[in-house]
């Protein structure tokens, strides 16, 4: 936080959850998203939901109201664990790839920078991020859609009836994985905290949902693909595989087991990996770790594949994400380091970014004075 109501963001909306950081406080939750309605029985209650703190607790009761103040458009959404509780059949996961005209995208990124806020009013620095392979295509076109003004307004949770207004001043749009490299390179204020990474080549390696992205640096510079580049595999990957062998274990009863991605992201984030069925559970675990365990060694095959004239000199890889940590001890690199906190590795690092931007800004502003 910065004084003057002025709040330093850095948001890693991804295809599975989003994840926001704001130095001293982080919110993440599912990227989930379905129209709200009247609620009547859902209002009973759930006993999960009163635990932790104020904040866990709004985290698991979103539902709210946002309001594009530039254009008047007001929404009624169900959002992250809510959405998949009130209406699973319509929750959905909503990133396309061009996240710059998803409306629901924006909705989940507001809402998130909406539970950072301390005041009901802010203005915002904003960085965020998008895949490596559409940053070209779509980095001015993000830019220039986030900015404006929004409000937020809570039904229900501990913000219930509060609305909290922000005006988004500048957005910042970098390739996801750089804010990675910033994370563990830079602090606020642009002084390298390790002058190692700015020497040689680093790669950086981010598996997400969807995709997988790999950035690769020479003496702190992100090289241009083919050296930088998305690799179209991730943990939805794993799930479908998943989904295939929950559906042979089942086989021979009445009605096989038809899942997706979404319900088995829920059955391993929530239950353990435990699926509900019959007089029991099946515990999904072995075979998750079997795809795991194939995931890293794809990944590997092809980030050696892709970038083999270079790989002998590459002295540090750093593995981010939080499917980054699932799939760690199966990537075959020899400085291969996971990052902490891996799964705020771009968030942190793209407010690390803003802050820097701020801090320009405000120096450039004093010189004048």
């Amino acid at each position: 936080m910065f004084e003057n109501d002025i709040l330093v963001a850095g948001g890693d909306p991804g295809f599975g959850a989003i994840k926001l950081d704001v130095g001293d406080k982080k919110v993440l939750f599912p990227a989930v998203i379905c129209k709200g309605n009247e609620r009547i029985f859902s209002t009973l209650g759930n006993p999960t939901v009163a635990r932790g703190s104020d904040l866990e607790a709004q985290i698991a009761s979103l539902d709210v109201v946002v309001k594009n103040n530039s254009t008047g458009a007001e929404r009624h959404y169900f959002m992250g664990n809510l959405a998949e509780s009130l209406n699973p059949n319509e929750a959905h996961y909503c990133w396309d790839e061009d996240k710059s005209t998803d409306e629901e995208a924006t909705a989940l990124l507001v809402v998130a920078l909406a539970l950072a806020q301390e005041t009901d009013k802010a203005n915002i620095y904003l960085g965020t991020g998008v895949p490596v392979k559409y940053y070209a295509a779509l980095k001015d076109k993000y830019e220039s859609e986030l900015k404006g003004s929004w409000s937020v307004m809570f039904r229900s949770g501990p913000c219930k009836g509060q609305t909290r207004q922000m005006t988004i001043i500048r957005s910042r749009v970098l390739p996801q994985s750089y804010g990675v490299f910033i994370k563990e390179s830079l602090n606020e204020y642009g002084i390298p905290t390790s002058p190692k990474l700015f020497n040689g080549y680093v790669v950086v390696v981010d598996p997400g949902f969807r995709t997988t992205d790999i950035a690769t640096f020479y003496d702190g510079v992100m090289l241009d693909p083919p050296n930088s580049f998305s690799i179209e595999k991730g943990l939805k990957w794993a799930y479908t595989g998943v989904a295939e062998k929950l559906k042979e274990m089942s086989y021979n009863h009445q009605n096989p087991i038809e899942t997706d991605d979404q319900e088995l992201d829920k059955i391993f984030r929530v239950h353990g990996g435990h699926y509900p069925w019959s007089n029991g559970t099946i515990n999904l675990n072995p075979v998750m770790d079997q795809m795991l365990t194939q995931l890293g060694t794809d990944i590997t095959r092809e980030v050696k594949k892709a970038l083999k004239p270079m790989m002998g000199k590459v002295h540090t890889v750093l593995v981010a994400g939080k499917v980054g940590e699932l799939v760690y001890e199966h990537l075959q690199f020899e400085n291969k380091v996971l990052i902490e906190d891996p799964q705020f590795g771009n968030a942190t690092g793209f407010r690390i970014m803003a802050a820097n931007l701020v801090n320009n800004l405000t120096k450039k502003a004093n010189a004048k004075s």
